[in-house]
């Protein structure tokens, strides 16, 4: 639950500052022989302007609007209202509560304690957002109207593109499938991958739409792969010395700027994450629509992709190689576990995997480390009476010599991890499959690693 609760809970703000790194690498990536940099001229009244961008958007696409999307404004004040009661809607008061012990167990922070979910959620979210799109409103709010006019295109064209799949796909359908009981289990790390596709299919369209009206003609696939690959493969170390470019004050406007620079203040497993959802999801919907858009509507019907793993790898995708899926037992039936309260279990999944090995500084291997994923399911409980943490974790990958590349790795993680605390842990391969106990009592954790062990893959289910 929690990878798909970070997603969701900034996901607004941060829409800001990947349309900002779109527009600035776009302008490198663009010859200015061709690209015309003076703002066009276009109304200022945002309805106006929408049915205009949307018309370019059907023409990119192929694919009518089946209604006008109304176009109407918001304040900062009551976009602040609408996100906090997005929040109070999807995030548990036990993981509010003890946000920052769950990232901390699971390795993906190791930054100062979080002590404030609702407090930190609200310092990413006093930053000003551009726009966005609510699918059950079925409506696009403009939430900053004074950005320059290339700016605004951008918003306009990723909100409108997402209007766009929302009348053809079903937005809330496709995002909502493993709550509603479609799947063995909620399943943040499908989530995030289903997240990579919309956004990532709309960041797409906005680069498409940017690159068109630059160079006063449609782009060239050739032209697209430079400006995809730089898009998809930055870094957040990339990001944040992009954001600091002088040129992009003057590209996205000074109003704008202000959200760019609170990025500094979200911590990077958070920024990472909403990476793989723009960028990764960029790069993987490029490389699906390499088959065309017949490939791409694949994605919301026939087969969404199945996990991060997916988005990093689109060939595992044309694959149909789907993620191994466990289950937990009934955790209040094991006596070993009566002093433990559990706060939350869920799939981290490749991408997340990846943010945890950069996260203990082995950012050299953390790709071909958690490469060889094929499944997880990880459970973090606090001591009923205590801070003190536990984490029982099974994961599957491809082959012996995938999980064996693990646990090298992952004795690293384990060893700065808890440096001389000397806290209980167990990490056992078998074969392809890896076993891990973190916390607890040394006592205990033999008992705990059987609970672990005893966890068996579930036969695969229909994806829709």
């Amino acid at each position: 639950m929690l990878v798909a609760l970070i997603y969701r809970g900034v996901l607004m703000n941060l829409r800001t500052i990947f349309r900002a790194i779109t527009l600035v690498t776009l302008f490198q990536s663009v010859s200015p022989a061709y690209a015309d940099s003076a703002a066009p001229t276009v109304p200022t009244d945002a309805q106006v302007r929408a049915d205009n961008i949307a018309k370019e958007i059907e023409q990119i696409r192929g694919l009518k609007f089946k209604q006008s999307v109304r176009a109407e404004s918001q304040s900062v004040e009551d976009f602040g209202a609408y996100v906090s009661r997005q929040l109070d809607d999807e995030v548990p008061e036990s993981i509010r509560k003890h946000f920052g012990l769950i990232v901390s167990a699971l390795g993906l922070y190791r930054g100062p304690p979080i002590e404030d979910f609702s407090a930190m959620m609200s310092t990413v979210m006093t930053s000003q957002v551009g726009a966005y799109y609510d699918p059950q409103k079925q409506a696009f709010y403009v939430v900053m109207s004074g950005a320059p006019e290339m700016m605004q295109g951008v918003m306009y064209a990723h909100e409108l593109y997402h209007a766009l799949q929302d009348q053809y796909f079903g937005l809330v359908q496709y995002m909502e499938h493993d709550r509603k009981g479609g799947m063995h289990s909620a399943n943040g790390d499908r989530e995030l991958a289903r997240s990579a596709v919309v956004e990532g299919e709309a960041t797409y369209i906005m680069s498409i739409w940017m690159m068109q009206n630059m160079l006063k003609k449609p782009p060239t696939r050739a032209m697209l792969t430079k400006v995809v690959g730089m898009q998809a493969n930055m870094s957040i170390d990339q990001l944040r010395e992009a954001l600091k470019e002088p040129q992009v004050e003057e590209m996205v406007g000074a109003d704008m700027k202000g959200a760019m620079d609170a990025a500094t203040e979200i911590p990077s497993f958070i920024m990472d994450s909403m990476m793989a959802v723009y960028l990764k999801g960029l790069g993987f919907v490029f490389a699906v629509h390499e088959q065309g858009w017949s490939a791409v509507e694949k994605l919301y019907a026939e087969y969404p992709p199945q996990s991060t793993e997916h988005i990093l790898h689109p060939e595992k995708w044309l694959a149909r190689e789907a993620p191994t899926e466990f289950a937990w037992p009934d955790f209040g039936k094991i006596a070993v576990l009566d002093d433990w309260e559990l706060l939350d279990e869920d799939v981290l999944g490749e991408f997340q995997w990846r943010i945890v090995f950069n996260e203990h500084g082995l950012k050299a291997e953390s790709e071909s480390a958690a490469a060889g994923w094929s499944g997880d399911r990880y459970a973090v409980f606090k001591r009923k009476d205590s801070d003190a943490t536990l984490l029982l974790w099974r994961t599957a990958w491809d082959d012996k010599k995938e999980a064996s590349e693990f646990v090298e790795a992952y004795r690293k993680v384990l060893a700065i991890k808890y440096g001389d605390a000397k806290a209980p842990t167990r990490l056992v391969q078998k074969g392809a499959d890896v076993f891990i106990v973190e916390g607890g009592d040394a006592a205990g954790i033999d008992a705990l690693l059987k609970v672990v062990k005893r966890v068996q893959p579930l036969k695969p289910l229909a994806t829709m």
